[in-house]
C-alpha cells in the first residue's frame, strides 16, 4: 500500500514539473514575441537618416549632371528605402503607427527612387532628377497628416512657391513673379523661425539670411521691371535656397 502510494505521489511530481516547464514555456514565447514585435525606434531614425542624406545627394548630383556619383547616391537611397519598407512597412514607428496609408507609402517612396534609378541608368540624367522631386510632396504630405511638420518640411512649401516664381520669371512674367513675392517672404520666415534641425551648425543662421537677401533682391528687380534681372535674380534666389536645402534640408524622417 505504501509503494502505491509512493508511484502515485512520484507520478503527480512528474506531472506538476512537466506542467511548470509547459508554462515556463508559454510565458518565455510570449516574451519573445513581445519583444520580435518591438519596432526598433533607433534604428528607424538611423536608416531614414541615412535615407534622406542619400535623397539630398542625389537630388544635388543630378542636377549638376554628376553621372557616376548620382548613381552611386540613387543606389543607396534605393537600399536604404527598401530596407525601411522590408523592415517597417507592416510595422511603423510610433509617430506613424496610427496613418492608415504609411505602408503604402513607403513603398511609394522606395518606387519613386527605383524609378529615378531605372531613368539614370537609361541615360537620362535630367528625368532622373525630376523624377525624384514627388518625394517632397509625399513625406510633407505624410509629416501633416501625422503631426510632425519641421523645419524641413517648411522648406518643402517655400520651394514649391519658389519655383512657379522661377517660372514666371523664365516666361518675363515680371507681374506674376511679383505676386510671389510677399509670399516667397513669409514662407521663408516660417523657416527661420522654425525650430533648427539636428545639423544645424554656426553657418546656419547665415546661410538662411542669403536666401533673406536673395528675395529682397528679386523684390528689387521687380520694382524695377527689368525682366532680364528678375530672371537672374530668380535663378540666384534658386542657388541660395540650393545651399541651405543642401546643408540641412530634411525630407525624409
Amino acid at each position: 500500500m505504501k509503494l502505491k502510494l509512493l508511484s502515485l505521489c512520484f507520478i503527480l511530481v512528474l506531472s506538476l514539473s512537466f506542467i511548470s516547464g509547459c508554462v515556463d514555456e508559454q510565458t518565455k514565447s510570449a516574451e519573445n514575441s513581445s519583444i520580435s514585435g518591438t519596432v526598433d525606434e533607433v534604428k528607424f531614425a538611423e536608416v531614414m537618416k541615412e535615407a534622406n542624406s542619400a535623397y539630398i545627394k542625389s537630388l544635388v548630383l543630378t542636377s549638376q549632371k554628376n553621372v557616376s556619383a548620382s548613381q552611386a547616391s540613387i543606389d543607396e537611397l534605393v537600399n536604404k528605402l527598401t530596407y525601411v519598407s522590408d523592415n517597417y512597412g507592416q510595422a511603423p514607428p510610433a509617430m506613424y503607427a496610427n496613418d492608415t496609408s504609411w505602408t503604402t507609402e513607403i513603398e511609394r517612396a522606395k518606387l519613386i527612387a527605383s524609378n529615378s534609378q531605372e531613368l539614370l541608368a537609361g541615360g537620362d540624367i535630367e528625368a532622373a532628377h525630376t523624377a525624384l522631386e514627388p518625394m517632397r510632396d509625399l513625406f510633407y504630405s505624410l509629416h501633416e497628416r501625422n503631426g510632425v511638420i519641421r523645419m524641413g518640411d517648411l522648406l518643402t512649401v517655400f520651394h514649391a512657391t519658389m519655383e512657379e516664381a522661377i517660372g514666371a520669371a523664365s516666361a518675363n512674367d515680371t507681374e506674376k513673379v511679383a505676386t510671389y513675392v510677399p509670399k516667397l517672404k513669409s514662407e521663408w520666415q516660417n523657416v527661420t523661425n522654425a525650430e533648427k534641425p539636428s545639423s544645424a551648425d554656426e553657418n546656419y543662421a547665415q546661410v538662411l539670411i542669403q536666401v533673406d537677401n536673395a528675395i529682397v533682391v528679386l523684390n528689387n528687380s521687380v520694382s524695377s521691371g527689368n525682366s532680364t534681372e528678375v530672371k537672374t535674380n530668380a535663378e540666384n534666389l534658386r542657388l541660395a535656397f540650393s545651399k541651405a536645402f543642401a546643408k540641412y534640408g530634411v525630407v525624409i524622417s
